[in-house]
């Protein structure tokens, strides 16, 4: 998905929530696609919420549901 972004000249919002799987397949349901810049890409914002980073899990334990 995040090469077809890149290809499209597109970055959209690599944040767990804005995806959702369906029949083994992930689908982006986020409204935000923006021009594509290196800063925004997932290699460089969007892994960061795809692993066990520090990020992600400040973010999980300051909004604990």
């Amino acid at each position: 998905m995040a090469m077809l972004a890149k290809n499209s000249n597109l970055n959209i919002d690599y944040f767990p929530t804005n995806f959702v799987v369906s029949n083994g397949l992930l689908y982006y349901v986020d409204y935000e696609c923006n021009s594509y810049m290196e800063e925004w890409n997932f290699e460089n914002w969007g892994i960061k919420y795809w692993s066990k980073t520090k990020e992600f899990i400040d973010y999980l334990n300051n909004h604990k549901e």
